[in-house]
């Protein structure tokens, strides 16, 4: 059986895709992006996507996975 690290990092894993199916998802059924309600509904998921996002950076940091940053602002790039 895997470690708790290891599970952690499937779930946080598993947490982010769902997230961004979600979006996706939203995305499949939108017809109207002049309603008030889709930015209130795309503000909802985006948010959901940020925080599945560093949950599952910060369960890959508790493992001691780390990769450089790619984003080109950072300054230790």
């Amino acid at each position: 059986m895997a470690d708790k690290t290891i599970i952690a990092l499937r779930e946080a894993a598993l947490a982010y895709a769902e997230a961004v199916r979600t979006t996706q998802r939203f995305f499949d059924r939108l017809e109207d992006s002049s309603d008030p309600s889709v930015l209130v509904e795309y503000a909802t998921l985006a948010e959901r996507e940020k925080e599945a996002a560093e949950a599952r950076l910060d369960a890959l940091e508790a493992a001691g996975i780390e990769v450089p940053s790619i984003d080109e602002s950072d300054p230790d790039n």
